[in-house]
């Protein structure tokens, strides 16, 4: 086959693309879209092979590729016109932008720009875009144009019904001759409208039998084990008679039996073979047991290497394949090509509500005639989420997200957004793919729900290090306000606030050296009365934190009680165990579980469930419950929240009610749709953000507040600021007088520097007790200090900030090695702490870029002390070359140098043991660089 080659020289590129300024919103329209697509289109290199290599026409099918990616996705491109939009492409953009063309499309139409003819001269029969419906384009004089008009009405579209039109059409098409036949060109879109109406027919056919056959027989049927409820009847022919739907029940509902017996349902009415469930990994021992429980159906689990994966896409004989979604995201083009599956379910689909993930991208490449999307909350914080779940099902609901963007956000003449708008639109338009019941709805048959909050005083401990974190999140907020973060000021705020959190529970989480906690105290106290009440009663535990679970596990192992775990440190296998044991062992009566456990669980043998700590998200807090609040509850269930006093988890109850509330107004069409179109409501969200981060008002409101609240020194406050920005400061020394109160500031700097500092202390200060004098000056003193002509009083200042190029006295070549090593290991020790904590959360994925990042710093630390010459400012990351003088000089053990070995060649990824053997070279490097100090 002769291949066409595109490849735009930057020659070509400079003097054909014209600069498209990109747009900061999504307040744009089809013009610049289009636009946008030819840009990209002249940026890009891409391969076009004519499909027909015998047809001399320009008009006809291409096989379109881009060269300059890894990634190599092949569409094709059906050529009608090169001046009108009416082409068609395979590629997921054109299917759903409904702007007729695509950046495949553009290229295609380049390549033939200087062609004069301009539009095909067949009779073209193809879909049109927006909306997606069968249309015509034919030309003057054509032979066979009055065998094609009489099927069509005078805009081109096909007369009513569009499908039986078609179909006759194409039925009559086989007694034309072969020339006529010839200049009918058909899209393959039109095939596919036509497989998809006859689809549905048969759907809404199967769907009024089968509603009826299940009324008779009381939810029950022979390819099923055992009885649904209505609601469950109805969520099942819901799923399998859409063929591509969503069902977003509240949590505890059963979603997951209802998929799985409409799958069995699609096997029963269409003989499907095969099913792949992508669920998270600690879910997939449930999905088996519920398969299991209520289908006769073969059933495999997804383990092992690629290689093993791979030899089970291609041998298994399973009708339901379970996977996580980790490996889906690796394996996704193997799944299309090797299994094949009928029908994909997405269990906890949340987990591709970001529509700028990988996971998203890749979850959304697979190919499936039947698709069930799965989950309790569609929404979480924003519209957009719901957007990307349905784009999974059907990507021509919304459209592209600029479309859904336009349709549904306001926007002011900047471009932001200020509001939404038209959100019973949006209810309306996904009716017909979603199914949602809330829990009250069925309340007659789920069990009562008791919520009580417990409030805890924390220790003095607890207190003292909260407020540190608290006030670096709060000027951090009150900051951003402002201007926006750099990316290391972003970081700083989210560990504040993750260590404020932590400190509610305990200081163990962060200081092992100190086990108390108040919480865990109270925990005790609860249990004595629960289970006085009722001692078989069985009780789920919650931590978003592991280190706390453990100071839970010492408490009840010396009073001798018998418990379960489940996190995401343990093994599938074991917590499959562990499950097993809490459901069906009565001696068994607490399963401690941290939020890896906080979805998808059926544990309704407990009625209770407490709470440690509460999540962000209110969402996330719903779903833990619904582990024990579900279907089949026998008994009350009693939710219990404990709650550090006067803390971020104090402000954590009342606010975050907007998400709920938006929630029950575009899902369940409940509350007052205007509220949430206003243009305060972003603000007013925002507000509540802001309290919860403790930055509500300003520094100067707090003061002035009735209840004054405990603020920081003057000179930690200048210390935070400047270690954030000292930019035209050089120095900064305070002086206190015997009250505490400030007394006078020193500074050397440039001319502004005294305005900086009166706005960095929030104009709280007069400038009368600001002093600065330039370095020029200084320096001018310090000789005077030398030749004794005067004398520096230091003794009753305290140094507040430095920068390097202000001491005094030059040290030496080694100082200035030790201290350079000093620096790099106080960055190695700063992300290991940040590794430990993501792993005593239970995010050990997460604990192991920082523990990579600790490695990097700790090894220049070594590197620094052995180089022949001190090294300038090292930007570059640990390498060979450094590796070989660190081997050679440093008398490191061999298990570092091989740790260090393996960090230069990147083979640490994915290391569930790199933290403790990061933690490990810390230590070794530490004592290593205290031994050079003293040489």
């Amino acid at each position: 086959m002769k291949k066409e080659t595109t490849a735009s020289s930057q020659k070509t590129k400079s003097s054909n693309s014209k600069k498209l300024k990109k747009s900061r919103s999504w307040l744009t329209d089809d013009n610049y879209e289009i636009e946008l697509r030819k840009n990209r289109m002249l940026e890009e290199t891409m391969r076009l092979t004519p499909v027909e290599s015998g047809n001399t026409s320009i008009f006809k099918d291409y096989l379109v590729a881009r060269t300059d990616n890894e990634e190599v996705f092949e569409y094709r491109v059906e050529l009608r016109s090169l001046k009108e939009n009416i082409n068609t492409c395979s590629c997921p953009d054109f299917r759903k932008n409904f702007l007729g063309t695509c950046k495949h499309i553009e290229k295609v139409k380049h390549k033939f720009i200087r062609k004069t003819s301009r539009r095909s001269p067949y009779i073209e029969i193809f879909m049109s875009s927006h909306p997606w419906q069968p249309r015509a384009v034919v030309p003057e004089n054509v032979h066979g144009a009055e065998f094609v008009k009489k099927y069509l009405t005078p805009d081109g579209t096909f007369k009513a019904p569009a499908a039986d039109m078609l179909k006759l059409m194409l039925r009559n098409m086989e007694n034309l001759d072969d020339e006529y036949r010839g200049l009918i060109r058909i899209s393959s879109e039109i095939y596919d409208f036509l497989r998809i109406h006859e689809e549905k027919q048969r759907l809404y056919r199967w769907r009024g039998e089968y509603t009826e056959k299940f009324t008779e027989s009381k939810g029950k049927a022979d390819f099923l084990r055992g009885a649904l409820y209505d609601y469950q009847v109805a969520g099942m022919l819901h799923l399998a008679f859409n063929g591509r739907a969503m069902l977003a029940d509240e949590m505890g509902l059963g979603k997951t039996v209802q998929a799985i017996c409409a799958a069995a349902l699609l096997k029963e009415c269409f003989g499907i073979r095969r099913t792949l469930v992508v669920t998270p990994a600690s879910l997939k021992s449930e999905w088996e047991e519920q398969i299991r429980k209520f289908t006769s159906l073969h059933t495999e689990v997804v383990f092992g290497s690629r290689k093993q994966r791979l030899e089970t896409y291609r041998n298994s004989k399973a009708f339901f394949l379970l996977m996580n979604y980790e490996q889906v995201m690796r394996d996704h083009e193997d799944l299309n090509l090797e299994f094949q599956a009928d029908l994909v379910i997405l269990d906890e689909a949340q987990r591709i509500k970001n529509w700028k993930t990988k996971t998203a991208d890749r979850l959304k490449r697979l190919q499936s005639r039947f698709a069930f999307v799965l989950t309790g909350t569609p929404i979480e914080n924003r519209i957009d989420e719901l957007y990307s779940l349905v784009e999974f099902i059907d990507p021509k609901i919304f459209g592209s997200l600029f479309r859904f963007n336009r349709r549904f956000y306001r926007f002011d003449e900047a471009g932001k957004t200020v509001g939404m708008q038209n959100l019973r639109e949006m209810h309306e338009e996904i009716q017909p793919i979603m199914l949602r019941r809330r829990k009250d709805e069925i309340s007659d048959q789920l069990p009562e729900r008791i919520d009580n909050n417990y409030f805890v005083q924390m220790t003095e401990e607890q207190c003292r290090r909260y407020e540190e974190h608290e006030y670096i999140a709060a000027r951090l907020a009150y900051k951003a306000k402002h201007y926006s973060l750099s990316p290391e000021e972003f970081q700083r705020l989210q560990r504040a606030l993750s260590c404020m959190r932590m400190l509610c529970d305990s200081v163990y989480i962060l200081d092992q050296k100190i086990r108390e906690s108040p919480k865990i105290d109270e925990l005790m106290h609860i249990l004595d009365d629960l289970w006085e009440d009722n001692s078989e009663r069985k009780i789920i535990i919650f931590s978003e934190w592991v280190r706390m679970l453990d100071l839970v596990m010492e408490r009840l192992d010396k009073r001798g009680e018998t418990y379960a775990v489940h996190t995401g440190l343990i093994n599938q296998v074991r917590r499959r165990k562990e499950i097993n044991r809490f459901k069906n062992d009565p001696g068994c009566k607490v399963f401690l579980c941290s939020e890896s456990g906080g979805v998808g669980l059926n544990l309704q043998v407990a009625s209770v469930v407490i709470n440690l700590d509460l999540p962000w998200n209110p969402a996330k807090l719903e779903q833990r419950i619904a582990r024990a609040w579900r279907k089949h509850q026998k008994n009350t269930v009693n939710v219990i929240n404990l709650v550090a006093e006067k803390t971020i988890e104090n402000k954590m109850l009342s606010t975050l009610d907007f998400k709920q509330g938006l929630a029950d107004a575009v899902l369940d069409a409940r509350g007052d749709f205007a509220e949430f179109e206003k243009d305060n409501a972003k603000a007013a969200f925002m507000e509540r953000l802001n309290q919860i981060m403790g930055a509500e008002t300003s520094p100067a409101a707090q003061e002035a507040s009735a209840e004054p609240q405990k603020n920081p020194p003057v000179e930690e406050i200048l210390k935070q600021e400047l270690q954030l920005n000292a930019d035209g400061i050089d120095l900064c020394q305070t002086r206190i007088d015997n009250d505490g109160r400030l007394e006078s500031i020193f500074a050397v700097g440039d001319d502004k520097a005294k305005n900086k500092l009166f706005e960095k202390l929030d104009k709280s200060i007069s400038t009368s007790k600001i002093a600065v004098i330039t370095p020029e000056n200084m320096e001018l003193l310090r000789q005077l200090e030398k030749l004794g002509i005067i004398t520096i009083n230091k003794s009753d200042m305290t140094e507040v900030f430095r920068k390097e190029s202000t001491t005094p006295v030059q040290p030496s070549l080694n100082e200035k090695r030790l201290k350079m090593s000093r620096e790099f290991l106080a960055a190695a020790q700063r992300h290991m702490k940040m590794s430990n904590v993501l792993k005593a959360g239970g995010f050990c994925a997460e604990a192991i870029p920082p523990a990579q990042q600790a490695i990097n710093a700790a090894a220049l630390a070594v590197y620094v002390q052995v180089a022949e010459s001190l090294p300038g400012e090292i930007l570059k990351p640990f390498c060979t070359e450094m590796f070989a003088e660190v081997k050679k000089h440093s008398g490191l053990e061999r298990k570092h140098l091989l740790l260090l070995q393996l960090s230069v060649h990147n083979a640490l990824d994915g290391d569930s043991d790199i933290v403790g053997d990061a933690m490990e070279l810390i230590e070794a490097v530490t004592k290593y660089i205290e031994r050079q100090s003293l040489s």
